[in-house]
């Protein structure tokens, strides 16, 4: 009887080894993976950043663009004033409107 208690203790000793070197092979494979995964989300994340500081440097510019328009047209209402609308343009305001 003790001889059988003994080959089932074994057999239990045996799978219960088994089982413990798949759960420890099982976690280093996931660690792997979620080693992997979290460095997937940080490069995402610093692309995230570059993307939204890129649309603020674009905001800056075009803030800037409507600002500088703003002010050529305002200007050039001023030379339309200055000179008269439906009169020939001078030479002055030809340049003018040609860097424009």
């Amino acid at each position: 009887m003790t001889r059988y208690a003994l080959i089932a203790a074994l057999c239990a000793l045996l799978g219960l080894g088994g089982w413990t070197s798949y759960l420890l092979w099982r976690n280093s494979n996931l660690n792997t993976k979620l080693d992997a995964a979290r460095q997937t989300i940080a490069v995402r994340d610093k692309q995230l950043e570059q993307s939204q500081e890129a649309g603020h440097v674009l905001d800056a510019h075009l803030h800037r663009m409507r600002n500088e328009r703003e002010n050529l047209n305002a200007e050039f209402n001023r030379l339309r004033q200055t000179e008269g609308y439906h009169d020939p343009l001078s030479d002055f305001m030809r340049d003018a409107f040609d860097r424009m």
